[in-house]
């Protein structure tokens, strides 16, 4: 009798224990499936209020070159005369030559607007993503340069080798339908709150005056007036400021990634409206110096 109970505890061990390893081996199924579903609705991103400009974009990525950009965020930009984001803080002057410049590769074009306003466009194609003109820019300036990881060419990695790299942990997934994290959208929701809250929150300094630049509203990741994809960068047919009207034939960015053109003669025409789409939407679209 006793050796027939032992049988049968046995056999409840077994039976129990196999129970378990399925019930085990079907919640790891699930949880594979769910996070396989995340990775395909999110992207990788880069937080400009993380970085902390330390070179592993350039490096760290699988891509040559990499897939993280400077941008320039120019709802923030003060169009300095002096720009150490395109400066180099030691120089023997203040002509742009490559001896007085920041940039490594020469990927940052300084157009004049009207006394004493410059724009700054970037050549992605030159840019590297050593983020040494965003360093000077958050030193000296508004940080209105920022990176970014660009979503027309990311692979979106299970495990980012920058973000493994990043002694920040600056990298985040974000969602795909908004793939980018830029501080004018942060500043203008955070505007908005103080409005809701009746002002009674601390409030942040002011922008300052932005000489052809686009009214904020809208403005921000996946929202329309910013694309997805493309250079962000100011438009050329901008509503002229108080005083001498910019030129009109400034050059603008190719928004499929190629490089710098100039726009067909002087159009006034407003730029298209970006519409709102994921990180896949890869229209060529002008608008906001965007990603």
């Amino acid at each position: 009798m006793a050796d027939d109970d032992r049988k049968l505890d046995r056999r409840k061990l077994l039976v129990d224990g196999a129970r378990a390893l399925g019930l085990v081996a079907t919640a790891g199924a699930i949880g594979t499936v769910a996070a396989a579903g995340t990775r395909e609705d999110t992207v990788w991103q880069l937080d400009p209020d993380k970085c902390i400009q330390c070179g592993n974009c350039a490096t760290a990525c699988v891509l040559t070159p990499s897939a993280v950009k400077c941008v320039h965020d120019v709802t923030l930009c003060g169009y300095c005369d002096l720009c150490f984001g395109y400066f180099a803080e030691q120089r023997p002057g203040d002509e742009e030559t490559a001896e007085n410049v920041r940039c490594p590769t020469d990927a940052i074009l300084r157009n004049f607007v009207e006394d004493p306003y410059y724009e700054y466009l970037i050549d992605e194609p030159k840019c590297i993503g050593c983020a040494i003109c965003v360093e000077g820019c958050g030193q000296y300036g508004n940080g209105s340069l920022i990176l970014q990881v660009r979503h027309d060419r990311c692979k979106n990695c299970n495990e980012c080798a920058i973000a493994a790299q990043c002694p920040a942990q600056a990298y985040v997934r974000v969602p795909r339908s908004q793939p980018y994290l830029l501080r004018s959208a942060r500043l203008q929701e955070q505007e908005e709150l103080e409005d809701e809250l009746g002002g009674g929150a601390p409030q942040e300094p002011r922008r300052p005056a932005q000489p052809g630049a686009q009214p904020t509203d809208g403005v921000g990741a996946g929202q329309p007036g910013v694309p997805e994809s493309g250079p962000l960068e100011i438009p050329a047919d901008a509503p002229p400021p108080t005083g001498a009207p910019p030129p009109s034939n400034l050059p603008v960015d190719d928004l499929s990634g190629g490089g710098l053109q100039s726009p067909p003669g002087a159009s006034s025409a407003p730029p298209a409206a970006a519409p709102a789409g994921d990180a896949d939407n890869l229209s060529t679209l002008l608008g906001v110096d965007s990603l």
